[in-house]
């Protein structure tokens, strides 16, 4: 069983969105020069068909044309909203995943749900957490990289890692907002590189935050292959060792790798090798980022011809990894 934990997909009836006061937000309804339908955002129509992004029987056609069994779908990143109130963004959050979830139990053995949360109000995002997985049956939560701009060390974050270990759900990190935007205006540097900075600096704060040292039994998926995280380590090592506020955790930032996976987006072979060798393939899982232009349109592929990788590595990166983390029996 090929499982991808990195695949969007937004309910139909989540598109053209209005806040209270009827404007709209996240991605749209339109059009492309020949009629398809498309989503758009702040007007301007995209690449990517609502077919794919919305239509569980499109998507698995795509699937079957590159041997993947299951996705494990989450809301992508462009609709979800940290800035509304509260209670907004909490009956926005619950809307998506019955969305999910009903997709979830008409296809249950093509699609997994990730739920998303209004984490602008920890104590509704722990109640929207337990609502999803215990009765909705969602597998994992998908949280923005940074909240509102706070990194994911902040301490009013700390309830909802408590309860996310004691309920053993998997959350996964995805990019959105990312630090430095106002640089990153021309060649949608603002993606090419914002995307990975901010993964990276979600990663640096939960290991020197102390995060995964108070949440040892806590699971973090970082999207993008954890941005730059695994490729700097050793200048984290060598802070640790040299400058005395890197030493806010008890052990070297790269124990701390042994706690996190990883999704196998980063385009290039030699990488993803490293990644592997870095980390472990039982910290490496498969990731599309369908239907979006920048994902892996065949990630079974991707991970089977990469050069470097032992075959049982391969195999635990498609498949056991995957099962494992989300308490699948396969």
């Amino acid at each position: 069983m090929k499982i991808d934990l990195h695949a969007h997909l937004i309910p139909r009836d989540c598109l053209d969105m209005t806040d209270k006061n009827g404007r709209k937000f996240g991605l749209t309804l339109g059009r492309d020069a020949s009629g398809r339908e498309v989503l758009a955002s702040a007007g301007r129509p995209s690449s990517t068909t609502v077919a794919e992004m919305c239509d569980p029987e499109y998507r698995i056609q795509d699937m079957d044309k590159i041997g993947l069994d299951m996705q494990v779908i989450s809301v992508a990143p462009t609709n979800i909203f940290y800035d509304f109130d509260a209670e907004e963004g909490l009956g926005f959050a619950r809307r998506y995943n019955d969305g999910i979830a009903e997709v979830v139990r008409d296809y249950p053995d093509r699609f997994l749900g990730m739920a998303t949360l209004p984490m602008q109000a920890v104590d509704k995002a722990v109640l929207e957490m337990e609502r999803s997985v215990r009765e909705l049956g969602l597998k994992a939560v998908e949280i923005i990289s940074n909240i509102n701009g706070k990194n994911l060390d902040e301490p009013e974050f700390w309830p909802f890692y408590e309860k996310a270990q004691e309920m053993g759900v998997l959350i996964y990190v995805h990019p959105m907002r990312v630090a430095g935007a106002d640089r990153m205006k021309k060649y949608w540097l603002a993606n090419l590189v914002g995307n990975p900075l901010d993964t990276t600096i979600a990663v640096a704060s939960i290991i020197f935050g102390g995060i995964l040292e108070k949440f040892p039994r806590l699971k973090f998926l970082f999207s993008h292959a954890g941005g730059y995280a695994p490729f700097i380590r050793g200048r984290w090592e060598h802070g640790y060792q040299y400058i005395d506020e890197c030493r806010s955790i008890p052990r070297p930032p790269g124990e701390y790798f042994k706690q996190i996976y990883f999704d196998t987006i980063i385009h290039f072979g030699p990488a993803l090798a490293y990644l592997v060798d870095t980390v472990g393939a039982d910290k490496v899982v498969l990731g599309s980022d369908y239907p979006f232009a920048m994902g892996d349109p065949d990630p079974v592929a991707t991970v089977r011809n990469a050069p470097g990788i032992p075959a049982a590595d391969k195999e635990l990166i498609l498949e056991r990894t995957s099962a494992a983390l989300l308490g699948l029996d396969i």
